[in-house]
Parts: structure tokens; C-alpha cells; sequence
């Protein structure tokens, strides 16, 4: 018991990067500077557009046009539906579930293409809870194929000028390397049948169930992600790293709900709540690597406060977070429970296999 608690308390002061917090704090300056001159819909495809722009890093011309084209074209039919999804519960579990399976599949194509697929569910889920609230413009549907045009432009014409005519090709062999193919391999019928495919295909059941449940939960105006979100964080492929992380994420959210509901009854001010809201941001990106507990403690705060501030003062939420938190964490452990004993069978069944044969 006391190993566990020193696990759960412990601070990985390598991981601990207050630069990057406070990064992130200018950038929450910036973006509410920039959206108040340019609107939400620019804001949103400027962000688009750092996210293709960072696909297309690396590799040879054709290789970068090549992945940061085919994200383009996902995220912006995974923007319009998610931005189109969000009145009803069905819609927005069918969009959200079938770009969950997608993504978990993009694992099994390498790192980088999987990065990308989790940085698409990230975007879906945003899209989707702004949409439920009602607070995006019509201008979000198009905003990540837009954003990722202006970036394959940019970046393509960049590449272009720095490589000069004669270099603008690669061998096969290079591209291969640059857009990962060359080293995983495998069919997409052959990821389908794997273990991520099962793993990908169990977590996005799971993401509809929650979505559904989270409809079910939300009070008016508020998001109804909640569920999924946390299903989503604590979703891992190893059954011990699963329950590890729900125990983190529930101590950390409900502590930090009890928190936050005390701060506001005590404060009841929006300008002290504004900086209770860059205090617990700072602290949320600082601890994310550093201790998983920690970082949901203050990234409750930061939420359950913003919420506060958006939606006319109230705090009615934060027992109905902590319960969506707890079925989302619930619906994972279970998940992943399902798949431990699978590989525990298959396990058992191998040493069979081969004395038979």
C-alpha cells in the first residue's frame, strides 16, 4: 500500500517543465488577442495549419505534400462532421467512434502517422464540444481544411526553394524511410485482425457507450465529452498502466472538483477566478509527464473554474464531472480487463499449440 501511494505521489522532476507552462500561458494570452481581432474560425485554422505544417516536417517534397495532404483531407471531413454531429447524441457517437477506431488503427502504420491520428481525435473532440455548447461559428466546419491548405502551400513552396529543381525527388528508399513505410509494413486487413485492431475496435464500443452516457449526464450548455474524455486519457494497452492511470486521474479529479468548488464559493470574483485559471493551466501542462495525479488535479481546477467564467457563474457541475470521470474510468479498466484475459488465453494456448505439434 505504501509503494503504491509513493507511486501515485511520486514527481518525475526530469519530466517537470515549467518552460513549456509557461509557454502555454502566453499562448492562452495570444489566442484570446488573436480571436478577439480575427475571430474563432481564423484562430482555429491558424491552429490547423501548425498542426499539418508539423506533418510535413520531414521527408522529401512528394513525401511531405503526401502526408500532410492525406491530413489535411481527414481532419477536414473529421471537422465538418464532428462540427455537424453535436446536436444529438447518435450523430455525435457515430462520428466520434468511427474517428476513435481510425486513429487507434494509425498506431499500427508508426509513430508519426500515429501521432497525427491522435492529434485528429484531439481535433474531433474539440470541434464536437464547442459545437454541443453552441460557441463555434459556421466557419469551424471548413477551418482545418483550411488552415491545412494555407500550410501545404507554405510548406510545399518552402521545400521547394530549399532543395532547388534538381532535388525536390528522393529515392524510393528515402521516402519509404521519411513516411515510415519502410519499416512496419503490414496491410490494413492485417491491422484490423491484430491486437491494436481489437484494442482499437473495444475503445471505440467504449467511446460510443460514453458519449451516450455523457448526453445523458450534461447539464444544459455544458459539454457532454466529459465521459468520453476521460475514457479516452485513461484508455492504455497494458492492464497495469490502465489502472495506474485511473487511479490518478480519480484522485487528482476529485480532489481538484472539491477544490474548485471552494474556491468559487469562497471567491465568488471573476478576476481572482481568471488568475485561479492561469495558476491551474500552469500547473496542468508542468506535471502532464512529470505525475499524472498531479496534473489532474490541476487540470480540474483550470476546467471546472473556465466553466464557471463561460457559463454564468455555475459550479452545479462538479459532482456530475466527478461522476462522469468515474464511468469513464469504469468503462476503461473494463475494457482493458477484456483484453488481458484474451492475451491471457492466447498465452495458455500457445505451449498447447506446440507440444500438439
Amino acid at each position: 500500500m505504501g509503494t503504491v501511494i509513493r507511486r501515485l505521489l511520486d514527481i518525475d522532476r526530469g519530466k517537470l517543465d515549467l518552460r513549456l507552462a509557461g509557454h502555454a500561458v502566453v499562448g492562452i494570452f495570444l489566442a484570446v488577442a488573436f480571436e478577439a481581432l480575427v475571430g474563432v474560425g481564423a484562430l482555429q485554422a491558424g491552429i490547423a495549419a501548425a498542426i499539418v505544417a508539423a506533418v510535413g516536417r520531414t521527408g522529401d517534397l512528394r513525401t511531405r505534400l503526401v502526408h500532410m495532404g492525406s491530413v489535411t483531407l481527414i481532419g477536414g471531413a473529421v471537422g465538418f462532421l464532428a462540427y455537424v454531429s453535436a446536436e444529438t447524441a447518435w450523430q455525435a457517437a457515430v462520428v466520434l467512434g468511427v474517428v476513435t477506431y481510425v486513429t487507434g488503427l494509425a498506431y499500427g502504420l508508426g509513430p508519426d502517422v500515429g501521432r497525427a491520428g491522435f492529434v485528429l481525435l484531439l481535433w474531433a473532440l474539440v470541434v464536437l464540444i464547442g459545437e454541443s455548447r453552441g460557441d463555434d461559428p459556421t466557419a469551424t466546419a471548413a477551418a482545418f481544411l483550411v488552415g491545412g491548405v494555407a500550410a501545404i502551400v507554405v510548406v510545399g513552396a518552402a521545400t521547394a526553394v530549399r532543395t532547388g529543381p534538381g532535388k525536390a525527388g528522393a529515392s524510393a528508399g528515402e521516402s519509404a524511410d521519411a513516411d515510415g513505410s519502410g519499416g512496419s509494413g503490414g496491410s490494413v486487413a492485417a491491422l484490423v485482425k491484430s491486437d491494436l485492431g481489437l484494442w482499437s475496435l473495444l475503445r471505440a464500443v467504449l467511446t460510443v457507450a460514453a458519449v451516450f452516457i455523457g448526453y445523458g449526464l450534461a447539464p444544459k450548455h455544458l459539454d457532454p465529452l466529459w465521459t468520453a474524455m476521460a475514457l479516452l486519457i485513461v484508455f492504455q494497452p497494458d492492464l497495469n498502466q490502465t489502472l495506474f492511470k485511473a487511479a490518478q486521474r480519480g484522485f487528482g479529479t476529485l480532489v481538484g472538483a472539491a477544490t474548485a468548488v471552494a474556491i468559487v464559493d469562497l471567491v465568488g470574483s471573476e478576476p481572482p477566478i481568471v488568475v485561479v485559471v492561469l495558476i491551474a493551466t500552469y500547473g496542468a501542462v508542468a506535471f502532464y509527464h512529470a505525475n499524472y495525479m498531479i496534473y489532474a488535479f490541476f487540470i480540474t481546477n483550470a476546467v471546472l473554474t473556465y466553466y464557471w467564467l463561460a457559463t454564468d457563474h455555475a459550479v452545479s457541475t462538479a459532482d456530475t464531472r466527478i461522476l462522469a470521470t468515474v464511468i469513464g474510468i469504469a468503462l476503461a479498466v473494463g475494457g482493458m480487463s477484456l483484453v488481458a484475459l484474451r492475451g491471457a488465453r492466447r498465452r495458455r494456448r500457445q505451449p498447447e499449440r506446440r507440444a500438439g505439434s
